[in-house]
């Protein structure tokens, strides 16, 4: 918890309660304005108090009532909970922020609007910085609902605002799919959703500038995930349906900042910046969205911005074919960049390019991986495409999944470049092809690999590229191995780079690999595991099982995904084990998908020794936390795992130095010590402890391989 100083000018009489109970001299209000305090609020206490830690205020119009100067602190207990809307006034510095945050100890202090439009309303407000909050709004999908919103009419630049790690849930706004009023329904002006930014006005241009929305949980909400809207949107490139929403002269958001997200079930758009320049959004994670909506949207997407970049983005579960994809490119758009960005099991496909009636121009989609998106690779609305670059991504369809690997049906030019891509079929099952008709759509220098190759294609290898580990959900197993067709098939692009999707430099002359990975072969893996060649309900082939029987099965992936998954279900009496021998040597990357249906229980993933002494072990435990033993000793982590959501696992040991990295979806969490004495890995081991009966969980996308290659 970070020592803060604060100060807060009461608009109330209790202005004198405050001043002494902080031991204060009082002052005049302009003096008692310019000198920071922090106020505390307990919505617990049986008592209104003077906002000391020892007599905290106990509601929110107690805080309302502030006017918050510079370096004021505004501190909720954890563990209690608020009812209301929170709607600060009064504004900080660079130098001393206005802050709110939370204080003591146990889970997130709560806000619920209990019926208002949003938990947070921070109107018109500079240098704000919200965080550590649980936040909810509670409707009937009727109304326009908000856990945040961020507010400006008229306001001019509104600069420094900071929403970071909090817990957004259970807002309940509109939704085109329970209302008559439209697909717009719940977005552009007065959207519903997890965190709103919306600029109006019509006399005093109206922006915000160096806005970040960093590490917070969004879940459970309607319609929109994380979403910008500025009325102050014309400009001479706006596509012509937005000229009845874009009332006031282009005057965008500046210097966005997206970062470090977790976002699922969502209604809607899960995150989609509109109007803005130099916008980065990067290292979210985003599982389930356009749930409920009824209308399209898309997985997360920018329209009407210049200079945009999204990277190291991991989107999947989206639903439907309307839209549905996990990316977009929409109108009105100039020097948008996606790379480095994973895609999975989204009905609707990958990408979606949409310029309507105003050419969408100087895009680039590079160094990006799509494993078993449906519908569509990348499908082209009606309108033009000026300058696009699509290159050095890799494209996986498994068995049975149906694709149009690019889908246009414009009479407009669509000026792009396909090139560098891998795009590889394994199976006899599911429609892939190409709707392409656009003389002006170069495909040149691709390995397209048992799917068919359009019309015009140059340079083209239809050879296999030889993944590492093709059909696991597991960016690391779409590296290349030794004779892959994909090795040098490429031709380098001018500014390209700096790196592909797994952090290789980029050759500095020469020939490029086709698809996302630029490094050299890479040995087979020691361990691959998918299960989808195993019967549903049966044991897994290849596994040494102890325990109580049909305690480990294979059946459909719980989350909807392609292909089959090890579920195990946790017993009264009995540990329940499953083990899996390989053989490697040196340092190790081992990778797995795991899903806990509670967090209750816990699920074991351990690294062995061949004589069954543990290496390195790594824990989803019963506290709720991710937890790992270091030099044998358990210890967790400060990450707490949602239930009924797959988390991506890695260990990457190094036996040379003792020690081991412990990754959750690609983010440091730990660096642990080996198990003294314990022999080189070569077992991995799932366990569910004795004690846990019903408890659920599930487990896929196994692979290890070696790590320095």
């Amino acid at each position: 918890m970070l020592s803060l100083r604060s100060t807060v000018h009461r608009l109330r009489p209790a202005a004198v309660l405050l001043a002494a109970a902080l031991a204060v001299p009082l002052a005049t209000p302009a003096a008692a304005a310019a000198s920071p305090l922090t106020v505390y609020v307990d919505c617990s206490a049986a008592a209104d108090g003077s906002g000391s830690q020892l007599a905290p205020f106990n509601s929110l119009a107690d805080v309302n009532s502030l006017a918050l100067s510079p370096g004021s602190a505004v501190l909720f207990k954890r563990g209690a909970t608020c009812l209301g809307t929170l709607a600060p006034t009064g504004s900080g510095t660079a130098a001393a922020p206005v802050t709110v945050d939370a204080y003591g100890s146990g889970p997130l202090p709560v806000i619920n609007a209990n019926g208002g439009t949003q938990a947070v309303l921070l109107s018109g407000v500079s240098y704000v910085q919200l965080r550590d909050l649980d936040l909810t709004a509670p409707g009937d999908n009727t109304t326009t609902r908000r856990g945040v919103y961020v507010y400006g009419a008229d306001a001019g630049t509104l600069p420094g605002i900071v929403l970071q790690g909090l817990d957004i849930h259970d807002v309940r706004g509109k939704l085109p799919a329970t209302t008559s009023t439209g697909n717009g329904t719940g977005k552009y002006a007065d959207a519903s959703g997890g965190i709103v930014v919306e600029a109006q006005g019509s006399t005093t241009p109206t922006s915000f500038a160096g806005l970040q929305i960093l590490d917070n949980r969004i879940h459970a909400v309607d319609r929109q995930g994380i979403y910008t809207w500025s009325n102050w949107c014309r400009s001479s490139r706006l596509a012509s349906f937005w000229n009845s929403l874009c009332s006031a002269a282009w005057s965008p958001a500046t210097d966005l900042l997206v970062r470090g997200n977790r976002l699922w079930d969502i209604g809607g758009d899960g995150i989609a910046p509109m109007t803005g320049q130099h916008t980065l959004v990067e290292h979210n994670t985003l599982q389930g969205f356009n749930e409920r909506s009824g209308s399209p949207n898309a997985g997360m997407w920018t329209a009407n911005s210049v200079d945009v970049t999204f990277q190291y983005n991991d989107t999947s579960g989206g639903h439907s074919t309307s839209d549905g994809m996990a990316y977009d490119v929409d109108h009105s758009t100039d020097g948008v960049v996606f790379q480095y960005n994973y895609s999975h099991d989204n009905q609707g496909g990958f990408f979606l390019l949409c310029p309507y009636d105003r050419p969408t121009v100087n895009f680039t989609i590079r160094y990006n991986l799509s494993v078993n998106d449906q519908a569509r690779g990348f499908q082209v609305c009606n309108g033009a495409l000026t300058n696009g670059q699509i290159y050095g991504n890799t494209l996986y369809l498994a068995d049975g999944i149906s694709q149009q690997i690019v889908t246009e049906s414009t009479s407009a030019v669509l000026d792009v470049r396909f090139t560098d891509n891998i795009v590889a079929r394994h199976g006899s099952s599911g429609t892939v092809g190409w709707t392409l008709n656009a003389p002006a759509w170069v495909v040149d220098h691709n390995v397209l690999y048992d799917v068919p190759v359009p019309s015009g294609a140059s340079n083209t290898v239809t050879s296999a590229p030889l993944l590492a580990g093709r059909e696991l959900a597991d960016p690391w197993g779409y590296r290349l191995l030794a004779g892959s067709s994909a090795l040098g098939a490429g031709q380098a692009v001018t500014g390209a780079g700096p790196s592909d999707y797994f952090g290789n430099p980029l050759p500095a002359a020469g020939a490029v690999n086709a698809g996302a990975y630029q490094g050299s072969a890479v040995p087979a893996a020691a361990l691959a595991e998918t299960f989808n060649t195993d019967p549903l309900g049966a044991a897994p082939a290849g596994w040494t099982l102890a325990g109580p029987a049909g305690g480990a099965s294979v059946a459909a992936d719980p989350a909807g995904g392609y292909g089959a998954a090890l579920l195990l279900s946790g017993q009264s009496g009995a540990d329940l084990s499953a083990v899996r021998s390989f053989t490697a040597t040196g340092d190790l990357r081992v990778d797995a998908r795991l899903r806990a249906g509670q967090s209750g229980a816990a699920l074991g993933l351990h690294l062995l020794d061949a004589a069954g002494n543990p290496v390195a072990q790594f824990s989803l435990a019963a506290d709720g936390k991710a937890a790992y033993t270091d030099n044998g000793t358990w210890t967790d982590t400060a990450f707490a795992y949602p239930s009924s959501l797959w988390l991506r696992v890695s260990l990457l040991v190094h036996p040379t130095t003792g020690s081991y990295d412990v990754y959750l979806d690609d983010v440091l969490q730990a660096t642990g010590r080996l198990t003294p004495g314990a022999g080189p890995a070569g077992q991995l081991r799932l366990r569910v402890p004795a004690g846990t009966p019903g408890a659920a969980f599930a487990v896929d996308d196994l692979l290890v391989q070696p790590l320095n290659s």
